[in-house]
């Protein structure tokens, strides 16, 4: 597989370091590269028990192991990552003549950390993060805090590698689907992302204006701006053409203008024959681990568990790029109705539960008072009844004895 980094993939590596959250702690270090698909593209990944300077100088010395078994001996290597600890001293120690650049999206979000935040500094800070040229860059730096400048490295904006600990098969998965991509494209069609971009540069390349200079030197006027272009070097003034290996909409316009065919000048990394290089070999299938032949190399351990001094953390620091986390499985009770479904927070303005008890003891005592008076009603009843039977009787016995003495 490392010889489709070295067949198909710009000579730029990002290097980053995940915590693993399964028994054995430690970190990843991994390696990735970026295809003509603008994808990442896995090199190597190692497990160390921390990250510290000695663990990324022994991480880089094996990368340059392996490169160097593949026949590629040039040191000139670009890495991009955050500003981890270490990572500076241990790339120049083991590849002097590399170029180091740190993650423009990760910068920013330590910046605003540290206070610096606002609409104008988050303009200038992507306007120069973003800059091709020296005047764009420039002009924007002076718009910068002098704090920021201390700290401050151009680079492209990075992409979070995949954390997991199943990284095989994550790998497998991914090279597998691009395999098969790379098998059905011609040798000079353009990927998907490059396809795309152009397509975007050629919409704006309508809104500009070629004035021919000879020597295959050319004007572009966009606006009120002008932009020399030197066609046989392939270069514009912008920056944007060099730099990204696909023309710029200055370029775009002198290569219609030309009657030209613009995907002849995409650079060869956005076509299909370095993207069949690139994946020209796939992670292969691995049998079950109780299949595996017998050997007599030495086993290898987990790192040694490491006790820290203080209170261990339950939870890891979530970072502003950690994927969020998914609903609770347990079922959330109001603090406020008491209700299910819910918090407090987001309560509709229900009774309280202090409300309710309330509520349900004026209930029982009035229930409790109805039961009462139906039953004293009844018993009132039950006694003028008897009253009243009671007399009429009295009255028959008195006619019943009138009507005996009438008769004696």
């Amino acid at each position: 597989m490392i010889k489709g980094f070295f067949e198909g993939c710009r000579p730029i590596i990002g290097i980053d370091g995940a915590h693993l959250s399964g028994t054995y702690k430690g970190q990843m270090l991994t390696a990735i590269a970026i295809d003509g698909n603008n994808e990442i593209f896995p090199i190597a990944y190692g497990i160390v028990d921390g990250e510290t300077g000695d663990t990324w100088a022994y991480f880089f010395r094996c990368l340059r192991e392996m490169f160097r078994n593949f026949g590629v001996h040039r040191e000139d290597w670009t890495f991009i990552s955050d500003r981890m600890r270490g990572v500076d001293g241990a790339v120049y120690e083991v590849f002097p003549r590399a170029t180091r650049r740190v993650c423009a999206q990760h910068l920013y979000s330590n910046c605003k950390q540290a206070g610096w935040h606002g609409t104008a500094f988050h303009k200038s800070f992507w306007v120069a993060a973003n800059a091709y040229n020296p005047y764009v860059y420039n002009k924007q730096w002076r718009r910068l805090p002098k704090l920021i400048q201390r700290l401050w490295i151009i680079c492209p904006k990075c992409q979070s590698s995949g954390q997991g600990t199943k990284a095989r098969s994550w790998c497998m998965k991914k090279i597998g689907s691009r395999f098969d991509k790379a098998v059905e494209m011609g040798p000079n069609q353009l990927t998907e992302y490059a396809a795309g971009v152009l397509e975007e540069r050629s919409q704006q390349s309508r809104f500009c204006s070629v004035t021919v200079d000879g020597g295959g030197e050319y004007e572009v006027k966009e606006g009120a701006v002008k932009y020399p272009i030197k066609f046989d070097a392939r270069t514009c003034g912008c920056g944007v053409w060099q730099i990204s290996g696909i023309p710029c909409r200055h370029g775009l316009r002198v290569i219609y203008h030309q009657r030209l065919e613009a995907t002849n000048f995409v650079s060869h990394y956005f076509k299909g024959k370095a993207y069949k290089l690139t994946y020209s070999e796939h992670i292969h299938p691995m049998p079950d681990p109780t299949q595996w032949p017998s050997f007599d190399l030495p086993i290898i351990l987990p790192p040694p568990m490491k006790r820290a001094s203080s209170r261990p953390p339950k939870l890891r620091k979530r970072g502003k790029h950690d994927p969020k986390r998914g609903k609770r499985n347990s079922t959330v009770r109001c603090g406020k109705c008491k209700e299910v479904g819910h918090n407090a927070r987001t309560c509709r303005g229900g009774a309280t539960a202090k409300q309710k008890k309330a509520d349900a003891a004026a209930a029982a005592a009035a229930g409790a008072s109805g039961s009462a008076g139906a039953a004293g009603s009844g018993a009132a009843g039950s006694q003028q009844g008897g009253d009243q039977g009671a007399s009429s009787s009295q009255q028959q016995r008195n006619a019943s004895s009138k009507g005996k003495r009438k008769r004696t």
